[in-house]
């Protein structure tokens, strides 16, 4: 089996990471892979180094860069895949033509509510929650045109949710410095508990235009000296082992690859209600609170550090394991690519 999969973004965010997890793991199981991305991006670079992987870097300015289509279209014809998998729009519009002029199926993962002008050569959406699927059906995507698959993470899971250390706690969060996120409402939340005698520390990993901002809202709080902001986590395993709980107070939050992470370690979370953590988990698996509300995240933050939290990991971890480990989530994802290549009498170079 050969399969294109295409990353054009420059960022890092969980749809580049979802990009990286899923070349890597099919490149770990032999398949034929050729990796397509900016050059001026990090994806590729985040890519593992293994036999069965091709990279191709280009640079793309935009969804009207022809010239950026030719050069994948190009690389596909030499590549000669059974399907290609996008990314995001700017890939879905551009290696979608690429991929139709030279007959190939396709398929393209939506990540988020998408603008559908950008996937009118796409055979296949992907969405990763019920809500992206619902959003598509009501815009008149037939079922047959779509395959709901979920996220996955490359986290290794424990046996079982094991004993964090405290007091005092060690609370940790993750996820891109942009307002979205609501890092600001976490540190107001923490400052509340440190307030009220909590002994604890926090430390965010990740970076972005909002650490300034961040690095003043710990200063008028007072928390010098209990938060750290750590940058980019390459090892998210070894941060979140030790943690008495994971906190992601989004104000929108479509899926939350971290959170996969989290329920693979057995850490308690709390998050806020929006998308991603009410599907992943609900209220069975993790503390939800509203977006936006440091009292009831801090008092939520407090409630599962007294016990609760552990039950919710102990359900988080199970479901987990039965549902977005790499394992189960890739075969779906090879279901599907064989599927597709079958509808469309595309040859499988074995």
């Amino acid at each position: 089996m050969r399969i294109v999969q295409v990353m054009l973004a420059k960022g890092f965010g969980g749809a580049e990471r979802s990009f990286v997890d899923l070349t890597n793991e099919l490149a770990a199981r032999g398949i034929d892979v050729l990796a397509i991305g900016d050059a001026r991006g990090v994806a590729l670079e985040a890519l593992d180094d293994a036999p069965t992987l091709t990279r191709f870097a280009l640079r793309c300015h935009g969804t009207w860069d022809r010239l950026a289509e030719h050069a994948m279209r190009r690389e596909m014809s030499r590549f000669e895949p059974l399907v290609v998998h996008a990314h995001l729009a700017r890939a879905a519009h551009l290696a979608g033509r690429a991929a139709h002029a030279l007959g190939r199926p396709t398929l393209a993962k939506t990540h988020n509510l998408v603008n559908l002008k950008y996937y009118q050569h796409i055979d296949c959406l992907v969405p990763t929650t019920r809500a992206q699927e619902r959003y598509l059906v009501e815009r008149g995507i037939a079922p047959a045109g779509i395959e709901r698959i979920v996220n996955f993470s490359r986290v290794p899971a424990v046996d079982r949710v094991p004993h964090a250390s405290g007091p005092p706690f060690r609370i940790v969060a993750l996820g891109r410095f942009v307002a979205k996120k609501g890092f600001d409402t976490l540190l107001e939340a923490f400052a509340l508990l440190r307030a009220n005698g909590l002994a604890a520390t926090l430390e965010i990993g990740g970076d972005g235009a909002e650490r300034t901002r961040l690095e003043r809202d710990i200063a008028r709080h007072g928390l010098e000296t209990a938060v750290t902001l750590r940058g980019w986590v390459d090892d998210a395993r070894a941060f979140l082992d030790g943690a008495a709980l994971f906190v992601l107070p989004s104000r929108d939050e479509p899926f939350g690859i971290v959170l996969l992470e989290a329920m693979a370690r057995g850490v308690p979370i709390v998050a806020t209600r929006t998308q991603g953590p009410l599907e992943i988990l609900g209220d069975d698996a993790a503390t939800l609170v509203d977006a936006d509300d440091a009292a009831a995240l801090a008092a939520a933050m407090r409630t599962s550090l007294d016990g609760a939290g552990r039950e919710h990991a102990a359900r988080a971890l199970a479901r987990y394991r039965d549902e977005y480990a790499a394992a189960i989530v890739v075969d779906r994802y090879l279901a599907l690519y064989e599927r597709l290549g079958r509808q469309a009498g595309a040859p499988d170079t074995r």
